[in-house]
Formats: C-alpha cells, structure tokens, sequence
C-alpha cells in the first residue's frame, strides 16, 4: 500500500471509529490534519488570529457534517474543501488586506534582521497572492504550497483537471507580473524581493 493508499485506510477506520461513538477518533483526526488545515489558512488569510478561526470552524464544520462524507474521495480532499470554502467565506466577511508582522519575529533577540528581512518577503508575496482572483488563488495555494496533486486540487476546487492547470497557469502568470511590477515600483528599487 502507497502513502496516500495509507492514510485514506487510516482516516476511514477514524471516521468509523467516530461514528461508532468513540470520541478520541476526532481528536486523532485534528491532530493529523491540524497543521495542514492552519498553514492552508494562514497562506490564504495572511493573518495568525484568522487563521485559527478558520481552522477551529473548518473542523467544527468538518464534523457537524461527517455523516455526510460520501468517500468518493479522500477525508484528506474533502477536508481540504471545506476549509478552502472556509477560508473564502471568513476573507468576503472581512473584506480586509492587512497583514500583521510574525509576532515571533518582532519578539526575536539578537539577529533579527534576516529574519525580518524573510518575514517581509513573505508577507509581501502573500499580498501580492491576494490580489490574484478567487480561483487563481485557490489553484496556486493548493498546488505550489499545499503539495497537492492536480487530481486532489481539482476535487477540492470542484472542477476539472483542465480548470486547475489553466487557473494555476493564469494564477502564477499573474503573480510573477504583479511581484514584478512591484519590484520595478520606485519604493521598492534595490530590495531584492
């Protein structure tokens, strides 16, 4: 059995077991996939506190509606879905760009400057990933920073092979011309980001 063949096993004996009324199956749940769900919203949110949010409703989400997982495809997909839908839902509440410094950078001793120098170009990136459309978005998140296959996208994107390769295409053509035209900005000459 492969990796994935693995983990797909391992979730549905979990699933089982929850449903079955063993209450420690949740937490084994949450506690594989918890970092996955946060880097996810963090990437898509820009912000530590929103990203915890988003975390705790996706899987509050996730197991209010697990009778429903139909295992067409993985808990790993359908998970991914649900807080890829999360993260778009709580971004149109807020309606809000800002972006807040790594609280652990700017309580660092010592040599900070690479760090923050790392830190800026990340958040910088990240600003920049949040101008590109919803589903340009969502393609070159899951593909470039959540690893996932073109086939896993698609099902958390809910759409065809097709559409993932031309929104991640579009989506990293539109990245690279907007850090660009930053790049070349004059408030931005000489920073090598």
């Amino acid at each position: 059995m492969d990796v994935k063949q693995t983990r797909y096993a391992e979730d549905l004996r979990l699933i089982e077991k929850y449903l079955g009324g063993d209450e420690y199956a949740v937490e084994e749940l949450v506690m594989k996939y918890q970092r996955k769900v946060y880097s996810l919203a963090y990437r898509m949110t820009g912000d530590i506190e929103d990203s915890k949010d988003v975390t705790q409703k996706t899987f509050l989400q996730v197991f209010a509606n697990i009778r429903g997982f139909r295992k067409k495809s993985s808990f790993y997909t359908w998970l991914y879905r649900i807080a890829m839908n999360t993260c778009l839902n709580h971004l149109k509440k807020k309606g809000n760009d800002t972006l807040e410094l790594n609280e652990s950078i700017a309580g660092s001793n010592g040599n900070a400057l690479p760090a923050l120098i790392k830190e800026e170009r990340s958040s910088f990136i990240r600003g920049s990933l949040k101008k590109l459309p919803d589903r340009q978005k969502t393609a070159v998140t899951l593909r470039a920073y959540e690893e996932l296959s073109l086939k896993e996208t698609a099902e958390v994107m809910k759409c065809s092979e097709g559409a993932v390769k031309a929104h991640y295409h579009n989506g990293m053509k539109r990245l690279k011309e907007i850090l660009s035209a930053s790049a070349d900005s004059p408030g931005r000459k000489g920073e090598g980001i």
